[in-house]
Formats: structure tokens, sequence, C-alpha cells
């Protein structure tokens, strides 16, 4: 499975992104939302995007409450 939630820098991401955008309309339509949509999004899945400091990242448990938390903090 392919995912774009990930801490290390996807070395074919590119690749990765075409695959989801010919995955059919809702495929589609859920990549646009995720990289047009909001300039959030994509940072906050993929750390290579984001500007919030590596040790917060790391530290973030796995929920989105203490992520959000986390982010809130740093922003």
């Amino acid at each position: 499975m392919l995912s774009l939630s990930a801490f290390e820098e996807q070395p074919n991401l590119e690749a990765m992104l075409e695959t989801i955008q010919t995955g059919g309309h809702k495929a589609k339509a859920w990549l646009y939302d995720k990289i047009e949509g909001s300039k959030f999004v994509l940072p906050v899945l993929y750390f290579p995007k984001s500007l919030i400091p590596h040790h917060v990242w790391k530290a973030c448990p796995t929920t989105t409450n203490g992520n959000e938390q986390s982010h809130h903090n740093t922003n």
C-alpha cells in the first residue's frame, strides 16, 4: 500500500502521486484535496514538506490529538 504519511523522504514521491492520480475519480479528488485544497494537509502528513521541527514531529504520538496539540504549540 502506498502512503503519503511518512517521516522519511519518499524516494519516488512523484511516481507515488502519479499512481494515486490514475486511481480513478475518487482518488483524483482525494489527491487534489490534499495538494490543492489546503496548503497544510501534505505538510502534516509528510515531514519533508513540514515546517514542524524534527524533535517535535518525532515526539508526537500517532493519535491525532497529540499531533494537533503539538501543531498548535509550534504555530
